[in-house]
């Protein structure tokens, strides 16, 4: 007699069509969800829905939500000091066309970029928890030190680094309260403004910004 086969379990098809994220996967969207919404509105069931998974799908990363703001916060100091600090070190060209570059990224659509949505939202977190706050000041050191770095290699005294790399932060974050619409119009605008007063020809003549 035949020994009968094992019962294949069946799928569902919405179990099929669902998307198995990482966790990097559940930061990213994290990311884009705070783009949208404060910290204190984010639920796990609506950041699974969001992202169109099961909330299960949540748990085999994280074990709470607030280990999940906390791998969030962790990759943005990381993204915001030593990855930025390595994509502009593997650019070509002088310290002023790298600093064209680094106002090209920070000012665009993208909600993870320096100054941008995700990073408003952030700050706004930072005002009502002091660990967030630390971050959020160790991070602005680092990317002050290393814009002022740029701006010596471009020849400008100690001084002036410093100077220009504490405008360049305060202009790509106040820009984005002063500018609301985030069209590509509008982020031109932004550009030019930012490059006329932070990449002056008088002191980069020759910069192909």
């Amino acid at each position: 007699m035949a020994t009968p086969k094992a019962a294949t379990k069946k799928r569902s098809p919405k179990a099929d069509q669902q998307p198995r994220l990482n966790r990097q996967d559940w930061i990213d969207g994290t990311i884009r969800k705070l783009s949208e919404d404060s910290v204190a509105a984010l639920r796990v069931d609506e950041l699974a829905e969001y992202l169109n998974v099961t909330k299960g799908s949540f748990y085999w990363h994280f074990k709470s939500r607030e280990d999940l703001l906390e791998a969030v916060l962790a990759w943005w100091r990381t993204l915001m000091t030593s990855e930025i600090k390595r994509v502009l070190e593997s650019l070509p060209g002088t310290g002023w066309e790298r600093l064209a570059n680094l106002l090209r990224i920070a000012i665009s659509a993208r909600p993870d970029v320096p100054g941008g949505p995700f990073e408003l939202t952030l700050r706004d977190w930072a005002r009502r928890d002091p660990q967030v706050a630390r971050v959020v000041h160790e991070v602005d050191d680092a990317r002050i030190a290393l814009v002022a770095d740029l701006y010596r290699n471009a020849g400008l005294d100690d001084e002036a680094a410093q100077e220009y790399a504490f405008a360049q932060m305060a202009f790509v974050i106040g820009a984005r309260t002063a500018f609301t619409s985030g069209g590509f119009a509008e982020i031109a605008r932004q550009r030019r403004i930012a490059e006329a007063l932070l990449l002056p020809k008088h002191l980069a003549p020759d910069c192909k910004c």
